[in-house]
């Protein structure tokens, strides 16, 4: 399981520049990374090197900031399409809704990171159906 950090920042031009400024200035290294936006404000969800120290960070310098258990999956299929597919199907089978999902950067270790209604169900049924799950507390 992973801690994912979430954090709406305005969406404005050299917003995202002078955040991640502020990841590299304090030595945090992006493991994963998606943003979706609306007119006013981009919600970026992240996956970093120490999660808790990040998390502490932003909520002192004031930023909206959360954090969520998600779960990280290897691809069983060399096809990423496959792939995603299978876990999808794994998990709607058996009742478990994906909130969302997104991959990680991780060089030669393509993860699948979920967000889902039931982090321990989900973990059990894709583990009975051979996926391996990613259970370092980093990446």
């Amino acid at each position: 399981m992973f801690s994912q950090i979430s954090v709406w920042l305005p969406n404005q031009p050299g917003i995202l520049s002078k955040f991640i400024d502020t990841l590299t200035e304090n030595n945090f290294e992006i493991r994963a990374i998606t943003i979706a936006e609306n007119e006013e404000y981009g919600l970026m969800l992240l996956l970093v090197n120490k999660p808790m120290e990040l998390y502490a960070l932003l909520e002192e310098a004031d930023y909206p900031v959360s954090i969520t258990d998600v779960v990280a999956v290897k691809l069983k299929s060399e096809n990423n399409t496959s792939g995603i597919k299978e876990i999808s199907h794994i998990l709607g089978e058996n009742h478990i809704n994906i909130d969302f999902l997104y991959s990680t950067l991780v060089r030669d270790e393509p993860l699948i990171i979920l967000k889902v209604d039931n982090n321990e169900k989900a973990k059990e049924v894709l583990k009975k159906d051979g996926f391996l799950l990613e259970e370092r507390n980093e990446l």
